[in-house]
């Protein structure tokens, strides 16, 4: 029962994470980039923005694994 609750634990806390992950990125690049295209003398601040934007949702993805991870090795 222990094995089974170490695969299932760091698994439903970290797929729905990425999940929500890949469509907020999806997202910011989209707009990021119909941004560029309405605008191109702004493309180099978009572009930044978008950098730091998908980055901060990395960070939030990173940080559900280390909790998983923690969770896991309370099992």
């Amino acid at each position: 029962m222990k094995e089974i609750f170490l695969v299932l634990v760091p698994t439903l806390t970290i797929v729905p994470t990425a999940i929500a992950a890949a469509f907020a990125m999806r997202k910011i690049s989209y707009t990021a980039i119909e941004g560029m295209t309405r605008q191109p003398e702004v493309a180099p601040q978009l572009f930044t923005a978008m950098i730091v934007a998908m980055a901060l949702v990395e960070a939030l993805v990173i940080y559900c694994l280390v909790i998983a991870l923690m969770v896991a090795a309370k099992i």
